[in-house]
């Protein structure tokens, strides 16, 4: 792992980023939205987390190493989508601060309830779906779709991807260090799974009511049936990976590198990677 530093202009950009896939960049733009409040949910638990795993032998040392990284790298993730997001507003979405208030508060309101063993595994859980989301990033599956996308978000999807599968192992590192029991790891998949499907669904379907007020009645069902295509789509690599992640004996070190990850990797650090905020990783 290492720290990026990226630099994405969106100020050319617009909610409609991905002509072949209107509802399809709807969805990936809902789930930006929610993006920013998790991931600084995400960093002050895995924070929490390493101050609870204190001792000097090399297994612990190296996973409060990780943590940090991990840190750093989510750090950028939410600033980056937090820009993304206010040119969501600027296009005219301008009910999404009010949306997003309740996506906070759900974290908030984790926060004060939940033990340091729940948080951990809700976040592992949420990070043991992004490598299967994320290979159609790489493998050339969702090149025919992303056709004519916009350049600057398609690489910071792609950015974001290369990421997360980069630091797919630390929260699970993490909680194995808290607590390791498959029942709570199991109970946290699922919690985090209905949670964020739930609040990435209030934008979305607020993105799509605002976009089929400029619809005519055709038009409007045929984009509904283009967004439940894309949330079937969108679903259809977890629903398939969930039996494996659910395993007792599940562990993110088993995922091989993606093809085409190493190449998306290159290219995003030759042509979007300011500076390195830690050259030489953690």
């Amino acid at each position: 792992m290492r720290v990026r530093v990226p630099h994405f202009d969106f100020s050319g950009s617009s909610a409609h980023w991905l002509p072949k896939a209107g509802e399809f960049a709807q969805l990936l733009n809902a789930n930006s939205v929610v993006i920013p409040h998790l991931e600084r949910f995400l960093n002050k638990v895995m924070a929490k987390a390493a101050s609870q795993i204190t001792g000097e032998d090399a297994e612990s040392k190296r996973v409060r190493s990780d943590i940090r990284t991990f840190i750093k790298q989510e750090s950028c993730h939410y600033a980056v989508h937090g820009s993304f997001n206010q040119m969501l507003i600027r296009d005219g979405y301008d009910r999404l601060p009010e949306i997003e208030a309740r996506i906070a508060a759900h974290y908030e309101r984790l926060i004060r309830t939940k033990s340091l063993p729940f948080l951990v595994a809700y976040c592992e859980g949420f990070e043991s779906l992004t490598p299967p989301t994320g290979e159609g990033w790489f493998n050339g599956s969702m090149d025919r779709m992303m056709r004519g996308a916009d350049p600057t978000v398609l690489a910071m999807w792609r950015w974001h991807m290369m990421e997360e599968f980069e630091h797919r192992t630390v929260c699970h590192d993490a909680f194995k260090a808290i607590h390791g029991g498959h029942i709570l790891r199991t109970y946290g998949w699922f919690y985090q799974a209905a949670s964020f499907s739930r609040m990435a669904g209030w934008v979305y379907r607020y993105l799509l009511e605002v976009d089929r007020q400029q619809m005519t009645k055709l038009e409007i069902e045929r984009s509904r049936q283009n967004a439940k295509r894309s949330v079937m789509g969108f679903a259809s690599p977890m629903v398939r990976a969930a039996p494996r992640i659910l395993s007792p004996g599940y562990s993110p070190r088993q995922i091989a590198e993606p093809e085409g990850w190493a190449a998306t990797r290159d290219l995003i650090e030759r042509d979007y990677i300011t500076k390195s905020a830690d050259p030489a990783g953690a």
